[in-house]
């Protein structure tokens, strides 16, 4: 690695911002130190694999070693008969929508629960069953053209959430259809006819696991009717609904409770997994006791979920002065064994970003998501949008380089400008911060930019990518919202009671820092739990899709002026004046003439024990979160090994409620963007895991990431959402993998289509043009 020191983040505010007046070190807009910091520096963050419960039984899972079969007995008598077995049951026992096929390696034969792990996984060895291997479809491009088997011949009620009515209209799509999507705007036809240079190409991203350092993990428990699930899962309202009706239950009867401390997710907690709900709540009530259910390292790898493998094929034509013509943009996702829903949120990314991205006249988009017998796609930060910007952002590179154009006047000159124009995109309040972005992104990479050192062996090049994502789910069918709790008791402790999860982004902190600027309370007396689905507080989607400070923090940001209003009343109360001379001070309140007292002492003179709030905020809006990545790299010629000398991340986040936070969120998606780009995939041999670990998979370290790096924060001031902030994790993803890929193809002339990099590959080319 070189010696170049770390650059830090710089904001940069393009628009002026109205906030509240200035509450001290902890309001927003401040690098306030995360509120559960020492918990998790000290050890005494508890998480979901923490837990333990009085009786608790330890399930495990007896998993398929084939990618395809009919199971035509189970025989657990065996299992049963070793001492401290409890329970074992078969797949077809199992509730919700178990039939008699595995669909995909890991898929599950039977389960067992015991008084402990060690037990209950010895006890599956006992297990005697019988398959009956089926024919195994492993590409989706093939799978739904009918050239394989029906994965789900029964077209069977999979109760798959957001499940929606669709018309294929392509006539080679007949089988193992998951969703289909297909529109056009303007004349695609005749674009391409007065295109100077087109060019047609394909591309294929690859499946990346979310390596969570703590794997899935849930604990349920019956009382009654009602079931109990106690897991990390960052959309509760939507997971009650699912759960309860994969159940057959109504979602009165399904408690989804958070543990103390929430497990990191990156999307692969955003969902249950077919695999550890259904047959943790099938042991607890076969036993009458809670029962835990713990995957181990290969299991969150095939029997999680991974980012999709989707294909690409573009087709672009542009003018001879750099003007965008037509696009004609196919895509073909790979759902895996079963559907969840996340295949419509791939689709519907897809064909979006490049119209928020660039303005394109006459544009064609077709998108299916395919059902494979390979392990199940699901959510990763930056659903389709990750995906599809590589392989957009590629393509364009390319065509650039072979008409001549330079690349950052061919961007400047497409890039939309006001999202409002976005064909068949919910509209913003705001125009995007991209051609800022790219200004400043440009200035900054040529101020760090390290260029050719010593070593005249190593090939140099740069490249650069836009990317964009939305904020929020918007508006599917009624708004987006959230609803808050805020109390505060005679302690001066604010609690605050939010659907907001914090996987480690930070989000509890901002919400604090929310509160904070509001009524002046310092975010050290703010204590933040997330509610429980059975709590009266409506939020159906939680911490996803990067609208946890934009939905849930202007939910909070609703109930703190609330609460501000009745401290405000409180103080002319005691202090005989009108609410507006009351000033909030810390965990005070003062009035005129410099009477002042603590809040807790107010409350307890009047006689209230406590002040309680509602906050709500919705939105039917998403907005585009641009950003502008550049990246510079070297070359060994003699491995084809690439080494990421530089970097700049410029992003356009609204506003900065946290600024430090926000650079650990473009940090992160740089790790993240780079194992995407150069090393990371769950490799698959007709849906066998080849790497299905932490010591053959390649997850980046610190080591990897580039030194010499600049984030930096470009400030649109976003009406709709708090303060004007909109969303980041997710968004900061998208440029990542082209900018990198880019960067190699400028030292080689290599056009890496299929990434991780193929290293073999690149020296192979290499020694042709030697």
């Amino acid at each position: 690695m070189l010696e170049q020191p770390y650059m830090g983040t710089e904001k940069v505010s393009s628009t002026p911002r109205e906030t509240a007046s200035d509450r001290g070190p902890s309001g927003v807009g401040r690098n306030v130190s995360k509120v559960d910091a020492r918990d998790k520096l000290t050890g005494r963050a508890i998480y979901g694999s923490d837990l333990d419960r009085e009786g608790l039984l330890h399930g495990a899972v007896l998993r398929s070693t084939r990618p395809h079969a009919r199971v035509l007995s189970v025989d657990t008598a065996g299992a049963e008969a070793i001492e401290g077995v409890h329970c074992a049951v078969g797949r077809t026992d199992l509730l919700g929508v178990f039939d008699d096929r595995v669909r995909h390696y890991g898929d599950v034969i039977a389960a067992v629960c015991a008084d402990d792990e060690k037990t209950a996984r010895r006890a599956l060895q006992e297990i005697d069953y019988e398959l009956e291997p089926l024919e195994s479809i492993h590409d989706a491009r093939e799978a739904v053209r009918g050239n394989g088997p029906d994965i789900h011949p029964n077209n069977p009620d999979l109760k798959q959430d957001g499940r929606h009515e669709f018309t294929v209209e392509n006539p080679t799509y007949t089988s193992n259809i998951d969703d289909y999507h297909a529109y056009e705007t303007g004349d695609v036809e005749a674009g391409f006819e007065a295109a100077d240079f087109v060019l047609e190409r394909e591309y294929t991203t690859p499946r990346v696991n979310h390596c969570n350092l703590d794997t899935h993990c849930c604990i349920a428990d019956w009382e009654g009717e009602t079931l109990t699930i106690t897991e990390t899962l960052a959309s509760l309202g939507r997971n009650q609904d699912m759960l309860a009706e994969m159940f057959d239950l109504d979602p009165e009867n399904v408690e989804i409770q958070m543990p103390p401390t929430l497990s990191s997710s990156f999307g692969g907690r955003s969902l249950p997994k077919l695999t550890l709900e259904p047959v943790a709540a099938t042991l607890a009530k076969e036993t009458g006791h809670p029962v835990k259910v713990w995957f181990d390292r290969e299991e969150d790898f095939t029997a999680a979920s991974t980012r999709h493998e989707t294909h690409y094929e573009i087709k672009l034509g542009i003018t001879e002065n750099g003007e965008i013509t037509a696009l004609d943009f196919t895509v073909t996702a790979d759902t895996g064994g079963y559907p969840n829903g996340v295949g419509h949120i791939v689709l519907t990314n897809s064909g979006d970003r490049p119209p928020e991205l660039y303005q394109i006249p006459n544009y064609r988009y077709e998108g299916v998501s395919v059902f494979t017998n390979n392990v199940p796609g699901g959510e990763y930060r930056g659903i389709g949008s990750t995906q599809t910007v590589f392989a957009l952002e590629s393509h364009i590179d390319e065509l650039i380089r072979e008409a001549g154009l330079d690349p950052f006047d061919f961007r400047r000159k497409n890039f939309v400008r006001n999202p409002q124009a976005r064909p068949g995109v919910t509209d913003t309040e705001e125009e995007s911060g991209v051609i800022e972005c790219l200004e400043r992104a440009t200035e900054r990479f040529q101020e760090i930019s390290v260029g050719e050192t010593d070593d005249p062996a190593r090939l140099y090049g740069r490249g650069f990518a836009a990317g964009v994502h939305t904020t929020g789910s918007g508006a599917i069918e009624e708004p987006d919202a959230s609803d808050v709790e805020l109390t505060i008791g005679t302690d001066g402790i604010v609690r605050a009671t939010t659907a907001s999860g914090d996987h480690g982004q930070g989000s509890d902190t901002v919400m604090a820092q929310i509160i904070s600027q509001e009524t002046g309370i310092p975010t050290t007396d703010i204590n933040l739990r997330r509610f429980g689905t059975n709590e009266g507080l409506e939020d159906d989607l939680g911490s996803v899709a990067s609208r946890s400070t934009y939905i849930i923090g202007g939910a909070v940001k609703n109930a703190a002026e609330k609460l501000a209003a009745e401290l405000r009343a409180l103080g002319a109360t005691a202090f005989e004046c009108d609410p507006a001379d009351v000033a909030l001070d810390g965990t005070s309140l003062s009035g005129p003439g410099g009477a002042s007292a603590p809040i807790g002492d107010l409350l307890e003179t009047t006689g209230t024990e406590s002040i309680t709030v509602a906050g709500r905020h919705e939105s039917e809006l998403n907005p585009p979160s641009h950003g502008v990545h550049f990246a510079e790299v070297s070359v060994d010629p003699a491995t084809g090994g690439v080494e990421l000398l530089s970097y700049v991340a410029v992003q356009d986040v609204g506003f900065a409620i946290n600024p430090k936070m926000v650079e650990g969120q473009l940090e992160g998606a740089l790790q993240h963007g780079i194992e995407f780009a150069l090393y990371s995939e769950v490799i698959l041999d007709d849906g066998m895991p080849q790497n299905a670990n932490l010591a053959d998979y390649p997850a980046v370290s610190p080591y990897d990431l580039p030194t010499n790096t600049v984030c930096e924060i470009v400030e649109s001031n976003e009406e709709s959402g708090p303060y004007g902030a909109k969303g980041i994790g997710t968004p900061a993803m998208a440029p990542i993998a082209p900018a990198v890929l880019n960067a190699v193809r400028d030292a080689t002339g290599y056009r890496e289509s299929t990434p991780p990099l193929d290293t073999e590959a690149l020296f192979s080319h290499l020694e042709d043009a030697s």
